[in-house]
């Protein structure tokens, strides 16, 4: 009795130091297997390379609330990241318990990711593997962009901060590596080769021969272009950029653009415009809020041989272009030049020009970007991608993603019919048989043995 009560303290000794082992190597070394189809749990190669291509530690900053669902959707995502390094931390931070450090952080409204490595960041307001995979590609980038903005004829400031200036939006630009300068062609009539894209923002007077020829010149060697036009180019008294756009088949469209959805969104300013649709493309992939655009202007787009022209914001079917008095009940009136909706917006354009795939983006507003709107919606996050694309680091991330054998079900019209039948008529059938037969077996006289 002695023996067997040693033999069971021997046996349960040893089975606590197995169990504290295994937890030892499990608290130091892990190993995942993905057992899915197309391994659609696991990064993939392109991701896996730019998280380490980072240097140093790179922290993640989640801005968000208490919902557990969306804390273990980010959580999972960055522990697949986790599974490839070892520099890369991640912290939650509540608004609600910790309000202070989210608006010392100015988190978005609706939380956000915050991704800081070597004093630079990069904000997300959505949880993806391309998304995130994106900021950390931009993060290995450690050139700034540089980016010009004409000056001299009444353009918009990027340095005021005041309600029509862009200040606060090339600060914010700032923190993610973009920076911004202002360039009079008067004073320098060369654009140099270090900017990697230059802004015209709403002119209100005419350029020069000579300022027209400098941009002439930046456009023919392949540089991108933002130009924000809020005026009619071709009009008696406009900016002198009419042959650019004629040469890039966008022209303006008289009056002023009404959208009878935004119009119940935005009391009082009949000529807001909020999208929240988006056509797909790269600086609008990522947006979760819509965006406001006052008083906008619509193109009439021509694409054109040798470049790749794209609608890049689009009104809904419930607007037109305004000629008339905004005063009173305002409708689309068929017996004028009003042009109905959907209305172009912005344009894309890229084309092949000097050895280079130039990018260019025309849109018909420039109040957007300016302090007094900066922070309405996505904005902030909208102007973020138009400068990151246009300057060549926001090149969309290719997944070569195959589609696993089990995400569908795809059934005919014979497959259907046979499973009804089997599940309907067949498997009940062969219940009632069942219950029939074992009622049978019980009430069936036993037939005494011997």
């Amino acid at each position: 009795m002695r023996r067997s009560t040693k033999q069971h303290w021997l046996l349960a000794v040893l089975c606590v130091g197995i169990a504290l082992a295994l937890g030892w190597f499990a608290e130091r070394y892990t190993h995942r297997i993905d057992v899915t189809a197309n391994q659609r749990n696991s990064l993939t190669e392109s991701s896996i390379a730019a998280i380490q291509a980072l240097p140093g530690t790179t922290e993640v900053l989640a801005v968000m609330g208490p919902n557990p669902t969306a804390r273990q959707a980010v959580t999972g995502l960055v522990s697949r990241y986790q599974a490839h390094t070892d520099n890369l931390t991640l912290r939650f931070i509540n608004p609600e318990t910790q309000p202070g450090e989210a608006r010392d952080l100015n988190a978005a409204p609706g939380g956000e990711l915050i991704i800081r490595n070597s004093g630079n960041e990069r904000r997300l307001q959505s949880v993806s593997e391309r998304a995130l995979t994106g900021v950390f590609r931009q993060l290995s980038n450690t050139r700034n962009q540089r980016v010009a903005f004409i000056t001299g004829h009444d353009e918009r400031s990027p340095v005021l901060t005041t309600n029509d200036g862009w200040g606060e939006a090339t600060q914010a630009l700032a923190r993610i590596g973009i920076d911004v300068v202002e360039h009079s062609l008067v004073t320098n009539p060369k654009l140099t080769d270090d900017y990697d894209l230059v802004v015209i923002a709403d002119p209100r007077r005419a350029y020069f021969p000579g300022e027209i020829a400098s941009i002439n010149d930046w456009l023919q060697r392949g540089g991108n272009l933002l130009w924000l036009q809020e005026t009619d180019t071709h009009a008696e008294n406009g900016n002198g950029l009419q042959r650019f756009a004629d040469e890039l088949g966008v022209r303006s469209l008289p009056g002023q653009v009404i959208d009878a959805n935004s119009q119940q969104l935005v009391q009082g300013a009949p000529t807001f415009v909020v999208l929240d649709r988006f056509i797909p493309h790269p600086t609008t992939r990522s947006l979760t809020n819509p965006i406001l655009l006052p008083e906008v202007q619509a193109f009439e787009v021509t694409p054109l041989a040798g470049q790749d022209t794209a609608a890049l914001l689009q009104t809904p079917d419930a607007s037109w272009t305004e000629l008339g008095s905004l005063q009173g009940a305002v409708m689309f009136d068929e017996n004028t030049e009003e042009v109905a909706g959907p209305l172009i917006l912005g344009v894309s354009i890229e084309r092949a020009i000097n050895n280079q795939n130039q990018r260019i983006i025309i849109i018909g507003d420039a109040d957007f970007g300016a302090s007094a709107y900066v922070g309405n919606g996505a904005n902030l996050a909208f102007i973020e991608g138009l400068f990151l694309w246009l300057g060549g680091s926001a090149a969309a991330l290719e997944f070569i993603t195959q589609a696993a054998p089990d995400a569908s079900l795809e059934l005919n019209t014979q497959q259907i019919i046979t499973l009804t039948a089997a599940f309907l008529v067949g498997l009940p059938t062969l219940l009632l048989a069942m219950a029939a037969i074992t009622l049978w077996r019980r009430r069936a006289p036993t037939v005494p043995a011997g």
